[in-house]
């Protein structure tokens, strides 16, 4: 393989690791058991207002299944009472998770993107011989990702707020996911929620990562860097 197609084929299936690999973990998170595992924990917030026991994790199940683009959606919300018979939720939290669900579904149809470049740029280099350049990708990759996680997690240890506020004013518009302590969304995932949905998030993507390391090695040893010619 000439070596400008082989240079491009390694830095694609650099940049399409991450993308993989958090895509990865979104599917495994996003699902009732981080609810269940969250509320597990010692020490979990409980609601001032007395939502509690089944009745608090049933309605963050249907909050975690109303962004799933492959479930029902915000009618979810819509539907949801709390124990008093009242709406769960207001437009305003409805229209949020929306935007959340938008957001979920977009970067799954990266993900989706990103799978198929890093598999088609791998195999290629392994059909045209460039061992070398494939072990070298896959060692960066493994690495720029667990970078990326590494500064993420150090951000939601040293200033919470300052990452989670952040993050949402990225990908949200104006103040639209701002809640107070009486919105049901915050009563049923409080900060100490995302805190620790943020810790197993870097704590999956690090173990792929590590899995792709461990896995890139057993290739051999590299036998010139990235951009040298074989």
């Amino acid at each position: 393989m000439r070596r400008g197609p082989a240079i491009a084929l390694s830095a694609l299936l650099i940049a399409a690791t991450p993308t993989v690999l958090v895509g990865n973990a979104l599917w495994v998170l996003v699902n009732p058991w981080l609810v269940h595992a969250q509320y597990a924990i010692p020490g979990f917030p409980d609601d001032d207002q007395g939502l509690e026991g089944d009745e608090r994790s049933d309605l963050a199940v249907t909050g975690i299944r109303s962004v799933r683009p492959w479930d029902d959606g915000i009618v979810l919300l819509e539907e949801a009472r709390l124990p008093e018979g009242e709406p769960a939720f207001d437009e305003r939290e409805t229209t949020h998770m929306q935007d959340v669900r938008d957001l979920i579904g977009g970067f799954l149809v990266a993900w989706a993107i990103a799978l198929v470049a890093a598999i088609g740029a791998g195999l290629a280099l392994w059909r045209f011989g460039e061992r070398a350049r494939l072990q070298a990708a896959l060692l960066w990759g493994a690495k720029l990702t667990i970078g990326v996680m590494a500064i993420s997690a150090l951000l939601l240890l040293v200033s919470f707020e300052t990452f989670f506020d952040g993050f949402h004013g990225i990908f949200f518009e104006g103040d639209s996911w701002r809640f107070n302590e009486t919105y049901t969304l915050r009563r049923l995932y409080p900060d100490f929620f995302w805190g620790s949905a943020g810790a197993i998030t870097a704590l999956v993507v690090g173990l792929q990562a590590a899995g792709v390391f461990a896995a890139a090695r057993r290739l051999g040893p590299p036998r010139g860097r990235l951009g040298h010619h074989r």
